[in-house]
């Protein structure tokens, strides 16, 4: 393939950018648009393969069906007559920096590392969303952009099919230091075989070495299936958790594999980027560009695969017993089990508004009544004036907060200490002092014993404060829940979602000592429990 070479009328070869063992990638001129893209060409000596012309048509279809910030975009497909064969290609949007690979030639950076990652687990997390599994995440494969990392070459890219190919001597395609031991056994399909590659490679960033040492191809294939991976150590700059991270990603275990979804959010946290989970819809209004550097998670669509994952999956077989679908409840990137926390989340924040905002006019109010009455009564001495006395929050105000389950009015400070003023059940506040509207009869009393009245100070509050909870997220094999602890020793599940091909079973939402969702796929069934011990929330 020439320079200046036109494909399909419409795409002029400018320079070549690079080559793989199948294709060569070009930067090329698209004459409709006017714009510069690269072009992905199949290598001449494979041009006449039936199977290599499958797999450049197969890799534009996947990624095609694919869309999000970190997963290179394909404009189109086409085949160039070439005499008497064709002459397929890619058109890709050009991508304008160099591979993680080159970039790994010189130390790395903990954040930036920490970055790279959470933005390729946020690709993979759309990837899976709609049901397709990589296959071959490496550093080669991951492009470097001003704007953020880019996942590339979804040649291999298949549906999930976590029952492998069932056949012992099939061809397993992929690079072998990144092959999750299940790809090597029965070449399941399953996405936490792309969780474990972006284990190696995020272990490789931090550490800067392998997890094993394997001098040969053989090797590195045996330690991926019976040796166990030297463990992550603490690393300057690198959060606990993301050591802890890395390590679950390389459990021969695939259901001790954390998901892509959270791989990506803790990532992010560490590495001081903001998580964004798409929706279905745009919110209204909207507009306002927000310039802290984030990473976008696809929100699981449901189950059953979608887009190319649909034309690549294999034919339906009638199931053994039918799956329950999943249950109606859940939120944060998950899919249907959403709704009903969320109403009840919006209607919280909904009363909050409205009692901060009552609030406020009580103060104002107060505000503008002790600025026109009386202070003081005439001929009063000061020295014969009992202390200042605050009052409680107004019945209103109780009543207002009484009103919130999770929001508190709250007292001025005073010299006293709290309760130092509080009403006793005979009028008196508890430390001792008249209440307003009372006599003192030490203060001003006259012969009938009465005292003259005062007026009592305004009521001061402020605004109700939101009492302060912790979320924690747990992943296994089925799915994953988001909780809370409503207590020292109960907990509470906020939202739950299921991994695929897993659906959910059960649910027990609490709270409770044991919330759980019960997670099935087939005769597979995988249960989440969460509890609550002193306010801290853990998994079984």
């Amino acid at each position: 393939m020439e320079v200046h070479r036109k494909l399909g009328d419409r795409y002029t070869l400018l320079a070549p950018l690079g080559h793989g063992g199948m294709a060569v990638v070009w930067r090329a001129h698209d004459e409709v648009l006017g714009r510069t893209v690269a072009v992905k060409v199949l290598a001449a000596r494979h041009a006449g393969d039936p199977e290599s012309r499958a797999r450049i048509r197969h890799e534009a279809r996947a990624a095609a069906a694919l869309s999000h910030p970190n997963i290179t975009q394909v404009y189109d497909y086409g085949e160039q007559p070439d005499g008497a064969s064709t002459t397929p290609y890619v058109v890709m949007e050009l991508v304008r920096g160099g591979t993680l690979q080159d970039r790994m030639a010189q130390p790395v950076p903990p954040k930036f590392a920490m970055r790279v990652g959470a933005e390729v687990a946020a690709a993979l997390a759309a990837a899976h969303a709609d049901g397709l599994v990589h296959r071959d995440i490496k550093p080669a494969n991951v492009m470097l952009t001003p704007s953020g990392a880019k996942v590339v070459d979804f040649g291999i890219a298949a549906a999930i099919n976590p029952s492998g190919s069932g056949d012992p001597d099939a061809e397993v395609f992929g690079t072998p230091a990144y092959l999750a031991p299940e790809r090597l056994i029965d070449d399941a399909v399953d996405p936490a075989s792309d969780v474990y590659a972006l284990g190696v490679l995020l272990y490789r960033l931090l550490s800067g070495h392998s997890p094993w040492s394997a001098d040969t191809t053989t090797q590195m294939l045996s330690a991926h299936i019976y040796v166990d991976p030297e463990p992550l150590v603490p690393l300057p700059e690198v959060p606990g958790y993301v050591t802890e991270l890395c390590n679950r990603c390389l459990s021969k275990d695939l259901t001790l594999r954390p998901s892509a979804r959270e791989v990506a959010a803790l990532l992010a946290q560490a590495a001081g980027l903001r998580v964004v989970a798409d929706s279905p819809a745009p919110v209204p209004g909207a507009t306002l560009i927000d310039p802290t550097p984030s990473v976008l998670i696809r929100r699981d669509p449901g189950p059953g695969p979608t887009g190319a994952a649909a034309d690549l999956a294999p034919p339906p077989t009638p199931p053994a017993a039918e799956i329950p679908a999943p249950e109606a409840g859940s939120g944060h990137g998950v899919a249907a089990p959403m709704g009903r926390h969320a109403r009840r989340e919006r209607a919280r924040r909904d009363r909050r508004a409205w009692i901060i905002t009552g609030l406020a006019l009580l103060v104002a109010l107060a505000a503008v009544l002790w600025s026109v009455l009386p202070r003081e009564t005439a001929g009063r001495s000061a020295d014969a004036q009992p202390p200042p006395v605050r009052s409680a929050p107004t019945t209103a105000a109780r009543a207002a907060a009484n009103a919130s389950d999770d929001t508190t009015a709250t007292e001025a400070p005073g010299d006293d200490g709290p309760g130092a003023d509080r009403p006793t059940a005979g009028g008196t506040p508890a430390g001792g002092r008249p209440a307003p509207g009372t006599s003192s009869p030490g203060a001003g009393a006259g012969p009938t014993g009465t005292g003259t009245p005062t007026t009592s100070p305004p009521v001061r509050t402020t605004e109700p404060t939101e009492p302060e909870t912790h979320e924690w997220t747990f992943s296994s094999t089925g799915g994953s829940v988001r909780a809370t602890c409503a207590g020292p020793d109960r907990a509470e599940l906020l939202d739950w979602s299921a991994a695929k091909p897993y659906k959910v079973q059960e649910t027990d939402p609490g709270p409770s000592s044991a919330p759980s969702v019960t997670f099935k796929h087939g005769n597979r069934l995988d249960r989440l429990t969460v509890t609550c011990s002193g306010g801290v929330a853990s998994s079984s």
